[in-house]
């Protein structure tokens, strides 16, 4: 038996037991309870480095069990999120969900948390929805349309109608006696450039009128500095006194208004920035208040401007207002603010208006008057127009200008959800006549004729419509609702384009120093980053200046002395005086006197073919020249010096990278490369891609006039068009030509001279 035992590999202590045929479950799994338990503890926990997830078979693993717990079983996770504490990993936080995110509340702070940095305006939510949104001067403005809407928003200022919002235009409200207003203004215009703040068709209120504000200046025989466009309107307030609000762009607002506080001598008044949102600056004679949060204004273009206007928007009549609207306006005439509303209701067109035209009336809630589908307004049938007697009226009185009028209607304005309430109250379900006096809102409505050369009306005639700032969301939807495309920046630029406007932000402002400088670093940025290969060699092409408008180093070029100042002509006189000059055929005539360095606003058309660009050249043509010129091949001075210093940065780096990788291995360490040494060798590199120009005029064969800023195809007259500026006294070596109005221009990328038609911008 020990023999068979240990063949079988049996102890000898086990040889001689002899197991029961049978046995009882419950007795054995009693006697072996400890065993069990101690088993199951074993498994339970883990020893080693394994991690609860790697306890599992390979067919349930995922590789995001280590940092998501819900992919582990229910029975790991507690011991999973154990084991991550006593490795000093915190557990992860459950995000909460986009509802909950979402809540009005959350989005308020966070809207408000995201506008430290830069303004929004009321419309923003929808822009940001449906546009490419920039940050420009100090907002968050709708750059163009995410769709491919160019031509489309063309088509609407010329068949429909383009809606803008211009409420990031600041406005600001000068409250005195009218001497009082009137006499330190005039140190701020100059009445050769067009309408002063004292013409008489402005003074009344019931037209606006657009000027040229200046630095003030004692001496009118210095250039003085401009400072930018500004749109002005009186107003009639309760009392003797006047009111008189600028539109100014934000761009130069700072300064403008910085000018403007000084020039009235007034100082902080504490006690009217209680609300934190307003600056007053007052004296005993004058009140200067900044109204940016409390109107807003909007832009309508086309030719059915008038219609979306008459469908948007319907007249409240003064019985049916709230008894608390109406003590309001208690100081206003009753009449006059239902005539408004009379001549607004019949008004079919807008083309009899006078232009600048400005006219008040109060209008319901557009909440109430929204289609179910977006619809296009289709044009009104012709009736007879007003007389002059109720057309020369005061229509201009609008109880906007009072602000009393404007806090009441802020505060009393019904939120979407009281209205969708009230609406569910209704007896009859699309009946609102329980809520006709719900809100009423005052707008003051301003026509612009636009250019009167393209039609009756004119090229991107429309209305600005201007309304208390809470109402701005209702309007714009409203507009949209009944056919209007909504337009950015781009539209802006592009409608001013059309109609051959110089551009609002002219090279001798500040601002528009500044913009130009922006472009121009954004344009050389763009330019370095490309490769070499594919960068445009300007030297090849004798562009002296392809990326910037260098206005000092042209005038200068032009007149032979150092040009320190420059300023764009702006008398109007003188500037029709001047395209007479140019498309006379008279021989004997005599330019006029024009002032030294200054710039002339021209305007650019090819006459056979060529598209003007950005940045391209205007210059001064041969005697009858009829036909296109070449520039010369120019060899690139600067391709060796180049190659040369490329091929010494590449070998240094190399050696650089030899001696770093040497005392790697012996333990040594490891000198980092200077980033001076870069930064050195990059700027000589730009230096030489766009070598600093030391004559503007003479850089090519060709003497250079000026530079084009704005170029492109034109759909109003169906061929190229560049508008641009060029310097006056090279105006006076093209009058000694045969046809003065000729003139060649190359664009930075080509040889090639177009010969091309030249006009002064009378603006």
């Amino acid at each position: 038996m020990s023999e068979e035992s240990n063949a079988l590999g049996l102890h000898p202590s086990t040889s001689n037991v002899s197991l029961p045929r049978s046995i009882t479950l419950s007795t054995f799994t009693a006697a072996r309870v400890k065993e069990i338990q101690a088993m199951r503890k074993s498994i339970s926990q883990t020893f080693g480095t394994k991690m609860a997830f790697q306890k599992l078979p390979k067919h349930m693993r995922r590789r995001a069990m280590s940092h998501v717990v819900k992919r582990l079983p229910r029975r790991l996770r507690e011991i999973h999120i154990n084991q991550m504490k006593k490795s000093g990993v915190p557990p992860k936080s459950k995000r909460p969900s986009r509802r909950h995110r979402r809540r009005p509340l959350y989005l308020q702070a966070d809207y408000v948390r995201r506008q430290i940095r830069v303004k929004w305006l009321n419309t923003h939510i929808w822009h940001a929805k449906r546009f490419h949104m920039v940050e420009k001067w100090g907002y968050k403005l709708p750059k163009q349309p995410c769709d491919k809407s160019f031509k489309a928003c063309y088509r609407a200022t010329v068949k429909h109608c383009l809606v803008q919002d211009l409420s990031y235009i600041r406005c600001i409200e000068i409250v005195g006696l009218y001497d009082s207003i009137i006499i330190p203004l005039r140190r701020i215009v100059d009445s050769n450039t067009g309408l002063t703040f004292e013409a008489k068709c402005v003074f009344n209120g019931k037209s606006f009128g657009e000027l040229v504000m200046f630095q003030p200046s004692l001496d009118k025989e210095d250039i003085r500095k401009a400072i930018g466009k500004i749109q002005y309107l009186w107003n009639q307030t309760k009392t003797d006194k006047k009111a008189l609000w600028l539109f100014i762009h934000p761009s130069y607002y700072k300064q403008a208004f910085d000018v403007l506080v000084g020039l009235f001598n007034v100082e902080l008044l504490a006690k009217d920035t209680s609300d934190g949102l307003l600056t007053h600056y007052g004296s005993n004679e004058i009140l200067i208040r900044e109204l940016e949060h409390e109107i807003g204004k909007f832009r309508l273009t086309g030719s059915l401007a008038t219609d979306v206007l008459m469908s948007a928007l319907k007249p409240a009549a003064i019985e049916d207002c709230s008894e608390e609207f109406r003590s309001c306006i208690n100081n206003f005439p009753i009449e006059t603010l239902c005539q408004q509303n009379e001549v607004f209701q019949s008004m079919p067109t807008a083309g009899f208006l006078p232009p600048n035209k400005v006219l008040s009336v109060l209008v319901k809630d557009p909440r109430l008057n929204l289609p179910k589908k977006r619809t296009k307004a289709s044009s009104i049938d012709y009736c007879e127009p007003l007389n002059d007697q109720v057309l020369y009226a005061n229509l201009a009185l609008s109880p906007l200008i009072d602000d009393n009028v404007r806090k009441f209607v802020t505060k009393n304005k019904v939120s979407n959800a009281e209205l969708c309430e009230m609406r569910s109250q209704c007896l009859v379900p699309e009946s609102e006549g329980s809520m006709e006096n719900v809100s009423v809102i005052p707008i003051i409505l301003l026509w612009r004729a636009g250019n009167s050369t393209t039609g009756p009306i004119g090229y991107s005639s429309g209305w600005d419509v201007i309304f208390p700032s809470c109402w701005s969301q209702s309007l714009f939807i409203s507009f949209i609702m009944w056919g209007s495309r909504a337009g950015g920046l781009r539209e802006s630029e592009s409608i001013a384009f059309e109609n051959s406007q110089p551009d609002i932000l002219s090279p001798d402002t500040t601002a528009g120093e500044q913009e130009e400088a922006f472009q121009t670093q954004s344009l050389r940025e763009k330019f370095f980053r490309l490769p070499p290969n594919k960068r445009t060699n300007f030297n090849k092409y004798a562009i002296a200046s392809p990326l910037s408008f260098n206005w000092k180093m042209l005038l200068s070029d032009w007149s032979e002395a150092a040009c320190n100042t420059f300023s764009v002509l702006r008398d109007r006189k003188l500037l029709k005086l001047l395209q007479e000059f140019l498309t006379s055929k008279r021989r004997n005539e005599v330019m006029p006197c024009l002032p030294s360095n200054c710039l002339i606003a021209v305007r650019v058309e090819p006459i056979n073919k060529g598209i003007c660009s950005k940045f391209a050249v205007i210059c001064l043509p041969l005697e009858n020249c009829s036909k296109s010129l070449l520039e010369p091949k120019c060899r690139d001075l600067f391709a060796h010096r180049r190659k040369t210093l490329r091929d010494e940065h590449k070998s240094l780096l190399k050696r650089l990278r030899r001696g770093r990788k040497r005392a790697s291995k012996l333990g040594k360490p490891i000198t980092k490369t200077d980033a001076d040494m870069l930064c050195n060798y990059a700027m000589e590199m730009r230096k030489l891609w766009l070598p600093e120009p030391q004559t503007i005029k003479d850089s090519c064969t060709r003497p250079v006039m000026g530079f084009i800023k704005h170029g492109a195809f034109s759909f109003t007259s169906g061929n190229s068009r560049g508008l641009g500026y060029i310097a006056a006294d090279a105006l006076k070596a093209l009058a000694g030509l045969t046809r003065r109005n000729r003139v060649l221009v190359r664009d930075t990328n080509s040889r090639v001279y177009r010969l091309a038609k030249l006009d002064i911008i009378v603006d």
